[in-house]
């Protein structure tokens, strides 16, 4: 191969309709899923694994570990509501009820 053979450009791959539906809305628009309720579902899950180690090393009670379970799951509500709510004035980055 020589040292100044240049690459030609591929172009783009044709997807699958089904690829494409997935990736992109009607609109275009890549997915985005709200920023704060990617964050609130971060915490639940750590919560949720910190509990149970710490319940397995029977440093804490399993009525504390149960709380904490509760609680993460009241978090998990909020952070769906938050995700999926509709709004009136357009401004929030979610749309009757659907991912950007």
């Amino acid at each position: 191969m020589k040292k100044g053979k240049k690459r030609h450009p591929q172009g783009k791959k044709k997807d699958t309709a089904y690829q494409q539906e997935s990736e992109f809305s009607a609109d275009g628009k890549r997915k985005r899923m709200n920023p704060t309720s990617r964050n609130l579902l971060l915490l639940c899950l750590v919560l949720l694994a910190v509990s149970q180690l710490l319940l397995d090393a029977e440093w804490i009670p399993e009525i504390t570990a149960n709380l904490a379970a509760g609680v993460s799951i009241l978090l998990m509500m909020l952070s769906m509501y938050l995700q999926f709510k509709s709004t009136s004035d357009g401004s929030d980055s979610t749309k009757n009820g659907k991912l950007r």
